[in-house]
């Protein structure tokens, strides 16, 4: 097949669980899927089979097949995965030009890989963590883990979303030609600024509720801030593994009248502006979608200095950066911006401009848009 710059590229976007998951990569992955669509880009997603789901439907434009296979038992869960993804790109290799991976763990871009030596497809994976949860950590630990790293090399593109990825990326053998920095996107018109003044005391945590998170350390911090008689209460929005131990430890610790675990909500942008500071306290991070939406919230945000965070807060510019794991100085941090409003009202604005000059979803697409075009097209006409 032929295609020129006319010629709108066709998408096949793989990722192992999609609406109505919630997560960040399935937010990520359905919002620019349907930007994509908007743009006059056709876009199909190959996801999980799930229970009560229909196979096939349509969802904002865009077609969406679930049909990868997974099972629990052992070895056979990747052998299935693998075998699946690869049989339904087989059988549909001339309905789409580009495969895009949304996260590299998972055996779909193996899958990905495979075809495009078969079929001379273009192929690009997305990295969308970093550290110990870092795609390329998870992907080793995998059966035959080191091949599918080293497989990694010969995509059209890796995408990172931060600076630390991009280092991740070179030190396990990625060509830096290969490399692209696109960040997370925020949708702008949906995570706005809260109309009239927040308490200055409310205390927000959203995310999944497990150990990387530090979700404990928060909890550490917010008594010590208590035990100097700081006013000030703790929202914890979020499920996870450790949910049970948190609320124990909040008891533990003596805080629980004025901590409180809300669980999954749906109305995260209505949160967001009911709260004063947002609190990100990770051991391991990409770039966290959820501290995008705080900034284009126009909130103060005290995160650590992990992963893809320093990439987009600049310490007392647009935000307030500390250590992992230290109690201490995270509880130093939310309390200069309780008792310093103006401090936190210049560093909500500023978060805020930063996201719109940066991360709206509007320069996200812009971004894929040129990149799809730029492996598809590179010297006006590509044969695939």
């Amino acid at each position: 097949m032929i295609t020129s710059m006319d010629t709108p590229p066709r998408i096949l976007m793989i990722i192992s669980y999609f609406y109505p998951a919630r997560g960040g990569a399935e937010q990520q992955a359905i919002q620019l899927a349907s930007r994509l669509i908007r743009q006059g880009i056709p876009v199909t997603v190959l996801t999980r089979k799930m229970c009560g789901l229909p196979q096939v439907e349509c969802i904002n434009g865009i077609s969406v097949h679930r049909k990868i296979i997974t099972t629990n038992k052992g070895k056979l869960f990747g052998l299935l995965y693998l075998v699946s993804v690869a049989w339904f790109l087989l059988r549909h290799r001339t309905s789409y030009d580009i495969i895009h991976c949304h996260l590299a763990q998972g055996f779909h871009s193996v899958a990905a890989l495979i075809i495009k030596f078969l079929f001379h497809k273009r192929v690009i994976i997305k990295i969308g963590a970093t550290g110990e949860l870092s795609d390329f950590a998870i992907l080793r630990k995998t059966f035959m883990g080191w091949m599918s790293v080293r497989m990694l090399r010969y995509a059209d593109k890796i995408v990172v979303v931060c600076n630390q990825a991009r280092k991740e990326a070179l030190h396990y053998g990625i060509p830096p030609k290969r490399i692209e920095l696109i960040p997370n996107g925020v949708d702008c018109t949906l995570f706005t600024p809260a109309p009239e003044q927040r308490h200055p005391g409310c205390i927000t945590f959203i995310g999944r509720l497990d150990k990387m998170k530090g979700v404990d350390v928060l909890l550490e911090a917010f008594s010590l801030l208590r035990q100097q008689g700081v006013r000030a209460i703790l929202r914890i929005i979020g499920d996870g593994p450790e949910m049970s131990r948190l609320i124990a430890h909040a008891q533990a610790l003596r805080i629980s009248n004025d901590v409180f675990f809300y669980g999954l909500q749906d109305d995260i942008p209505g949160l967001l502006r009911e709260t004063a500071i947002f609190v990100l306290p990770s051991f391991s991070e990409g770039l966290s979608n959820v501290v995008l939406e705080a900034m284009a919230c126009g909130l103060p945000v005290v995160a650590t200095r992990v992963g893809g965070i320093p990439d987009i807060i600049v310490d007392h510019d647009n935000g307030l950066l500390v250590e992992p794991n230290n109690p201490d100085q995270l509880k130093s941090a939310i309390q200069c911006l309780i008792e310093d409003r103006a401090l936190a009202d210049r560093l909500g604005k500023a978060a805020q401009q930063t996201v719109l000059e940066s991360c709206s979803f509007e320069r996200v697409t812009k971004a894929y848009l040129t990149l799809y075009h730029t492996i598809i097209v590179p010297k006006k006409l590509s044969f695939s």
